[in-house]
């Protein structure tokens, strides 16, 4: 599947977008293949739920570029791989 996204992102030119696939998420931070990550965070607490990233084997370091605050509270933060 990583082969078949670096063809893409080869291929087309703008941004290639998931929306709610926490498994393909892992896999393309697990293979370095996430330029900008945005998430939204919604100010509920809730008691359990699925991991977003799951268990990696590396430290993935990002860098906060851009937020926002919308509707009620809702924080979108928007993250880039940190180069350093």
């Amino acid at each position: 599947m990583t082969e078949e996204i670096v063809k893409l992102k080869k291929r087309l030119t703008g941004n290639i977008v998931v929306h709610g696939s926490a498994t393909l998420v892992q896999t393309l931070a697990a293979n370095g293949l996430i330029d900008e990550l945005r998430l939204m965070v919604f100010p509920v607490i809730l008691g359990s739920g699925k991991k977003l990233f799951g268990e990696m084997d590396q430290k993935k370091p990002m860098k906060l570029v851009g937020s926002q605050t919308v509707g009620d509270g809702v924080a979108i933060l928007i993250y880039q791989p940190n180069q350093a």
